[in-house]
């Protein structure tokens, strides 16, 4: 997903109703992977974490980057579970076990969430767009101290 790019329609509909709020709010989604952050794992959404391969519209937990914010999304029955939390608030992102587990720490000020993605090369593309980010928010901090 890119910029200017429509929703793709292999996502499953409640994901993509959240995705086109956040594009109507002014945060319009760079990547949307399927992701359980720790809070929500149970032993069912582990093992499809673990085995990678998945129908993408039967799973409920996306992870959701977009240029300003980091955003969970937990699809329910009634209604869905959306996290934001802005770049500013992330203090950094590391993998765990040397990303053996398809699972990356995003820090959020003093406490983390450890993200399982289902797809180990989804996570490294996460992983690469939240620390350049970080990395481009940092260098801009320091030129303003410098400055």
């Amino acid at each position: 997903m890119t910029e200017g790019e429509m929703i793709p329609e292999r996502l499953p509909k409640r994901v993509r109703k959240e995705l086109e709020r956040l594009e109507q709010s002014g945060e319009a989604p760079v990547m949307a992977f399927p992701a359980v952050p720790q809070r929500y794992q149970d032993e069912k959404a582990k093992a499809f974490a673990r085995m990678g391969a998945f129908d993408e519209a039967k799973i409920s937990s996306w992870i959701v980057a977009t240029e300003g914010e980091v955003v969970f999304i937990r699809a329910g029955l009634i209604r869905n579970r959306v996290d934001r939390f802005s770049l500013p608030r992330i203090t950094g992102i590391e993998y765990v076990k040397e990303f053996q587990d398809n699972t990356l720490k995003i820090r959020i000020g003093e406490a983390a969430e450890a993200v399982r993605f289902y797809h180990e090369i989804e996570g490294v593309r996460f992983y690469r767009h939240i620390k350049a980010a970080l990395d481009e928010r940092d260098l801009r901090k320091e030129a303003g101290k410098e400055g």
